[in-house]
This record gives structure tokens, C-alpha cells and sequence, in this order.
């Protein structure tokens, strides 16, 4: 059994996607703000598995983990509090951007005061634009998922190119988490026209973890700056306008596909920088 969860596409396919699936059922009659923690169980799941529970030492793998899991928290308390949804947004981007300046800090304390700017603002600017593109999917059940598995996806498949495998099977267990959330909330009979059935959480359990993958991806691996803005635009193709009388799941498959065309740009820059990369040895 042991070596059998130790399979990698156990660890970031069947078992986030299986937790997700039980999470999903057991929130079912849930209001739709609590749907998110199925993903964030799913993901919770897969880094057991992957890395271990273990939080020492407080690498820059396990920041991120402990912020994936705790901003789609802080974002489940805002959604129960009376303040606007920009307030919440901002809020969480606010606590994203914190959260990307602490994984990135033994990185920036060693540059040059100016080009540590640039690089944490520029990467704090992706993060940004990511969870802002989440939070507006966030109003459609469709599409959020769909752009949330193009982006899962995307992710994985560049900061695999870029050389970091761990970063890749959490961003491909976030994908499979997404699935198995979806495939419940769309399988529910009435439930598939729903407008928002992930909440703000949900959609920032996909957004804060995916994004901090990409942004590190870009400083301890190799994964080229120049592919982060066409990543953080791809899920805003998902809002294109398309007829909203199809079915569900023919609207998930149409967002996801809308977001190929700029995932499909950031992964050609990827395989290019890696291919120049390789050929200086």
C-alpha cells in the first residue's frame, strides 16, 4: 500500500481528486462559499504525500504550501463577513502578495536593492492579476472551472519544463482537486446553472496556490518571466462571451479550451528557454 501511494500519479492525480470528490459530497447542500474547501482538501491531501507533514525546516516549498491552505481560509471568513466583494479581493490579493514577499525573501535579501524591487514588484503584479482574473471567474460555476483546470494545467506543464517536478505534481493535484469538486457540483441535478456554486474561496484555493507556484517557478527554477504574463492573462479568455443556454459541462470544456491560445504561448516560451538553456552543455 505504502509503495502504491508513492506513485507520483497517485499522489498529484487519483488522491486529490478522490478527497476533492468526498469533500464535494459530504458539502453538498453546503452553501456554495464552503465548496472550496474540497480543493483545499484535495490539495492538503496531496502535500501529505508528496512532502510530508513535516513544517521544518520553513523551506520556500512550504511557505507556499502553508499559504495555499490558509488565504482560501481567510477568503471563507471574508465571504461570511458584510464588507464588499472588491474589500474581500483585496484583501486576499493584499495577503498573496505578503505571503509572496515572504517566500521570495532569502532571494530578494540577496540582489541589488533596485533589481529586488523590480522582481518582487513584477512578481507581485502576476500574483495580482491571477487572483483578480479568479475572483471574477468566481461569478460563474462553468467557467471558473474550466479556466481553473486550463490554468492547473498550463501551470504544471511550464514549471515542469522549467525543471521543478515538485512544483508541477501541486499544481497538477490542484488541477485533479478542481475535477473532482466539479464533477459534483455539475452533477447535481438543477445545480449545473448555477452562477457561483465554488465561492470566493474556491476560486482562491485555485488562484493563491497556482500562482505562487508560477512566481517561484520563475526565481528557483527556470521557468522564463517572459511566459507569466501570457499565464496570468489566460484565464481572463475564459470570460469571452459564448451562448450560456449550453450545457454545464460543455461550458467548463469551452472556458478551458478558451485559455489554450496564451497557455499555449507560455509553454512555447518555456520549451524555448529550456531547449537554449540545455544547449550551452
Amino acid at each position: 500500500m505504502e509503495s502504491f501511494f508513492a506513485q507520483p500519479p497517485v499522489q498529484s492525480g487519483l488522491a486529490p481528486f478522490v478527497a476533492s470528490l468526498v469533500l464535494a459530497v459530504a458539502l453538498l447542500r453546503a452553501p456554495a462559499r464552503w465548496q472550496g474547501l474540497a480543493i483545499v482538501g484535495g490539495l492538503l491531501l496531496a502535500v501529505l504525500l508528496i512532502i510530508g507533514p513535516a513544517l521544518t525546516p520553513l523551506t520556500s516549498t512550504r511557505k507556499m504550501v502553508v499559504a495555499g491552505l490558509g488565504l482560501p481560509i481567510l477568503a471563507l471568513a471574508l465571504d461570511v463577513a458584510s464588507l464588499r466583494r472588491q474589500m474581500k479581493v483585496g484583501v486576499v490579493i493584499l495577503a498573496a502578495v505578503l505571503a509572496l514577499l515572504w517566500v521570495l525573501w532569502p532571494v530578494l535579501l540577496r540582489r541589488e536593492p533596485g533589481d529586488a524591487v523590480l522582481l518582487g514588484a513584477g512578481l507581485a503584479l502576476y500574483v495580482s492579476v491571477v487572483l483578480l482574473a479568479f475572483a471574477r471567474l468566481g461569478q460563474c460555476c462553468a467557467r471558473l472551472a474550466g479556466a481553473a483546470l486550463g490554468f492547473a494545467v498550463a501551470t504544471g506543464v511550464v514549471v515542469i519544463m522549467a525543471a521543478s517536478a515538485l512544483y508541477g505534481q501541486l499544481a497538477f493535484a490542484l488541477a485533479a482537486a478542481v475535477a473532482g469538486l466539479t464533477v459534483v457540483r455539475l452533477w447535481r441535478p438543477g445545480l449545473g446553472g448555477s452562477d457561483a456554486c465554488f465561492g470566493l474561496a474556491g476560486a482562491m484555493a485555485v488562484a493563491v496556490p497556482l500562482a505562487l507556484l508560477g512566481a517561484a517557478a520563475s526565481v528557483y527554477a527556470r521557468l522564463p518571466v517572459m511566459a507569466l504574463p501570457l499565464l496570468a492573462l489566460s484565464p481572463l479568455l475564459a470570460l469571452m462571451p459564448f451562448a450560456a443556454q449550453r450545457s454545464a459541462w460543455l461550458r467548463v470544456v469551452i472556458a478551458g479550451l478558451l485559455t489554450l491560445p496564451l497557455s499555449a504561448g507560455a509553454i512555447y516560451l518555456t520549451w524555448q528557454s529550456a531547449g537554449a538553456g540545455s544547449s550551452g552543455y
